[in-house]
């Protein structure tokens, strides 16, 4: 388990790898704290989750005003754009991290009629498995669980609740990843060519999955890649380069950047860390890549 907290960060996320068997499907598991009365900060784009409020509120704003409050056990819908949140606290959450094979896997929903929303647990789970959930936040609060028997009964869940996607949808989505990591600017015609389907049907595959057009989905994982790159501490100047070449300008790369995760580059090395900030990190993320074309040869990591 890794702990990102310091001594006068007014949060701290804790990291947890998924099982072996849960790997394919998930970022990771997670627990997160909040230690101060009032806490305002964005998300940034980011894949569905699978969440328990165990002490503490939060709410979030989408569009058209709504505003959803969070609950013992919901799922946040994969999130196409950043969202600003509110936190009431002392607050604790713990959480599990789908990627987008988990996703489809978990919740069968398609991205595209369900994103940037708090979706109840029966619209996700059988009834079983949804009763379930709802009963782990009373069960830490009474103390019948600690903070590992949370996260292994929410993944428990999640095991008993996958289904097995087609292979041809499998591709689907690993190739549409793969393509992604390629490069910052990769080419519309390449994840065509590599996909034995029509364009129109490719681009209603890529949208269910993804919850976007590849073109758009190419702007935000391009943002959401170079947030992660600068938000490292020492970058090599070549990347940095790669970085800025893939955006028209300055003022492009801050408008992306800060529409898909909520900062701008100045405020992506903070003093302290942030939610955005660790969820931006290596750490947040598991089988979606985020280090593509050569970065991670050059940061000394292995590819995610």
């Amino acid at each position: 388990m890794s702990d990102n907290q310091g001594a006068s960060d007014p949060h701290s996320f804790q990291f947890v790898a998924a099982p072996a068997d849960l790997a394919p499907y998930l970022n990771s598991l997670y627990i997160w704290r909040c230690e101060v009365p009032d806490l305002v900060d964005v998300l940034p784009a980011y894949s569905g989750q699978m969440t328990s409020f165990v002490e503490g509120a939060g709410r979030m704003k989408f569009d058209d005003g709504v505003v959803s409050e969070t609950s013992d056990a919901f799922f946040l819908a994969p999130l196409c754009q950043a969202r600003e949140f509110h936190i009431k606290g002392p607050a604790t959450m713990f959480g599990v991290s789908l990627n987008f094979r988990g996703w489809a896997a978990m919740t069968g929903l398609s991205v595209s009629d369900h994103h940037d929303a708090f979706l109840a647990p029966e619209m996700v789970l059988s009834d079983k498995r949804a009763a379930e959930f709802a009963d782990l936040a009373p069960r830490w609060r009474a103390g019948e669980l600690d903070d590992k028997g949370m996260l292994d009964a929410m993944a428990d869940i999640v095991r008993h609740s996958l289904s097995r996607l087609p292979d041809t949808h499998l591709k689907v989505i690993d190739r549409t990843l793969e393509w992604l990591s390629s490069s910052f600017r990769p080419d519309l015609e390449e994840l065509y060519a590599t996909l034995p389907y029509s364009r129109r049907q490719v681009q209603r595959l890529v949208a269910q999955f993804f919850g976007q057009s590849p073109v758009r989905l190419v702007r935000r994982y391009r943002a959401v890649r170079a947030a992660t790159l600068l938000s490292l501490p020492q970058l090599p100047e070549e990347i940095e380069a790669d970085i800025h070449g893939a955006f028209y300008d300055q003022a492009h790369l801050i408008k992306e950047i800060r529409f898909f995760t909520g900062r701008t580059p100045k405020r992506l090395v903070p003093e302290g860390s942030s939610p955005v900030h660790d969820m931006l990190g290596p750490e947040g993320y598991g089988s979606v890549s985020l280090f593509g074309s050569g970065e991670a040869d050059q940061l000394g990591k292995k590819p995610l």
